[in-house]
């Protein structure tokens, strides 16, 4: 697992990132949205790779307030899903937020099609279910108490 700033990832990591999340959430599941949204260059980027160190797993977190983070773009190419690899990405997220050693909120928009796998990391539904991008997502949060 990497984890790289923006300034950190190589023209090849930043195109292989903006591929996957194509390929994933625009073209796969026919979500038209804008995913370059300047909200990378203030992001952690964390990158799983395959035995070709090829991108099959992405996700970032940023710090949104003070206290308060927020993953986003939690993707995996077919062949990895299913296979505790995003279960992976998450859970380090989760560990360096938790190394910052203060209270901290951790949100997320979560694709309702993928609840389960947020509440079996400790995630809580918040709200009420929403239309993002023609996909129906809900707000889910799960804090740390240093």
């Amino acid at each position: 697992m990497k984890r790289k700033t923006f300034k950190e990832l190589d023209t090849n990591d930043l195109y292989a990132i903006c591929k996957l999340r194509q390929d994933v959430f625009i073209v796969e599941q026919n979500s038209i949205y804008l995913d370059l949204d300047d909200l990378d260059q203030i992001s952690i980027h964390y990158i799983d790779t395959n035995q070709h160190n090829e991108i099959i797993g992405y996700a970032r977190c940023r710090e949104i307030e003070a206290g308060h983070f927020k993953i986003e773009r939690v993707v995996l190419k077919k062949e990895a899903r299913g296979t505790g690899r995003g279960q992976t990405i998450l859970q380090t997220i989760l560990k360096d937020i938790e190394q910052i050693g203060t209270d901290a909120k951790i949100s997320l928009s979560a694709q309702t099609n993928a609840l389960r796998f947020y509440q079996l990391l400790g995630f809580q539904k918040v709200g009420e279910a929403y239309d993002d991008g023609g996909i129906e997502h809900i707000t889910m949060v799960l804090r740390y108490v240093a």
